[in-house]
């Protein structure tokens, strides 16, 4: 992705596995593995579709 499409990454408020892994610069199995662990909350809104705030990947750096 491109310095634009971070920009707009880094202002939605509902982010998809796929854009968290951009935003975080990892990869989506890790995302998934965090999801799992518990490091970071996700919704379920159906098979294949989990929804993440973006609040929620905020508050990830301020807890370390």
């Amino acid at each position: 992705m491109n310095k634009i499409d971070l920009k707009i990454l880094s202002e939605k408020e509902i982010l998809t596995v796929k854009e968290t892994a951009v935003l975080l610069n990892c990869s989506i199995k890790t995302v998934y593995r965090n999801i799992k662990d518990g490091n970071i909350k996700a919704i379920n809104f159906g098979e294949r579709v989990l929804r993440i705030k973006r609040s929620d990947i905020d508050n990830l750096f301020k807890k370390h």
